[in-house]
């Protein structure tokens, strides 16, 4: 069931919250692992976050530096303990660099006094999908209850509350879209020729295992590109694009299907392109789709991680090239 408001209660030394999603799990997964994701929801209405290094895999690191309206920093910072793919993970959440007053406030509401560190905690993230409708819940574990009731009672479930609230509006595309975002460490003339070129791109569009073979390819507006990908048991998938703008280094627009006669399987395709500095490049990908359930169709088939590993083999393609 649908429920909008966040739900809190309390357990031994932990604060749970739970809150739910209109939009299929693996979609809510990928707002909260990509961090060019989440630097658009993460913290309480008014805070920005200017640094988000999040190199999500067991062991690596994460730090969020959250800015403040007021322009106060308060950094987190943690490894990632545990990943269960589109399940759940597990990640410490240290306070080391928060400021000065804020400890002594949260040590004052608790309670307690001491070093900073005992104000540490572990968070879990689950996910559960029912109905195309997304769970979240996460369950923070402080060390005492004194300081869980600290935390409780400093604003804890407003906060995660407006996070929640700019993840649904900022973060999650619309109901019949999906939206990849990726960082390539190449710049970005680069990157736009790699999609213009029309033989090379052979060599690196697709989902990992899967080959294409290009009959036509016409890289101008009005211009089609006929080609199939092969999967690795085999199975054939025939495609049609057909370019509608382009505009060099900036975006380019098209209509994507198979190409049958027999069945209307179109959707519109925008990649854009922004220069991050003189080697990196953010590549946007919006995919619109006749509406929700067919959106939500190709999400459940690996849309979302079919787009990254492409882009994951572009950006090798391209240390391999330059």
């Amino acid at each position: 069931m649908y429920q909008h408001e966040a739900i809190l209660t309390l357990e031994e030394k932990i604060v749970r919250l739970e809150r739910t999603f209109r939009a299929p799990l693996k979609l809510v997964w990928e707002v909260w692992t990509n961090p060019l994701h989440i630097e658009k929801w993460w913290g309480p209405k008014g805070f920005t976050n200017p640094i988000v290094d999040f190199d999500f895999q067991v062991g690596g690191s994460y730090r969020i530096v959250m800015r403040s309206p007021e322009g106060i920093d308060y950094p987190v910072k943690g490894k990632f303990l545990e990943i269960t793919p589109y399940q759940s993970f597990v990640m410490s959440d240290l306070v080391d660099e928060h400021p000065d007053e804020w400890v002594k406030e949260v040590q004052k509401i608790a309670g307690v006094s001491g070093d900073r560190s005992m104000l540490n905690s572990k968070l879990r993230v689950l996910f559960e999908e029912n109905d195309g409708i997304t769970k979240i819940i996460l369950i923070t574990e402080f060390m005492s209850n004194q300081i869980r009731d600290g935390f409780a009672n400093s604003g804890m479930k407003e906060g995660w509350s407006q996070s929640f609230e700019k993840l649904e509006e900022d973060a999650l595309p619309e109901t019949n879209e999906l939206i990849i975002e990726k960082k390539l460490s190449h710049p970005i003339a680069d990157v736009f020729a790699a999609f213009a070129d029309p033989t090379n791109i052979n060599l690196w569009w697709g989902p990992n295992g899967f080959s294409t073979t290009t009959e036509l390819r016409e890289f101008k507006v009005g211009g089609k590109w006929i080609y199939t990908m092969k999967a690795p048991n085999g199975t054939i998938y025939p495609n049609l694009v057909q370019y509608k703008e382009i505009r060099d280094n900036e975006y380019l627009e098209y209509i994507h299907g198979s190409g049958s006669t027999e069945k209307d399987d179109n959707f519109n395709v925008r990649i854009s392109f922004l220069e991050l500095s003189e080697n990196q490049t953010i590549i946007k990908m919006k995919m619109t789709f006749p509406n929700a359930s067919v959106r939500n169709t190709v999400v459940d088939f690996g849309a979302i991680e079919g787009a990254h590993q492409t882009l994951s083999r572009l950006n090798q393609y391209l240390d391999a090239n330059s």
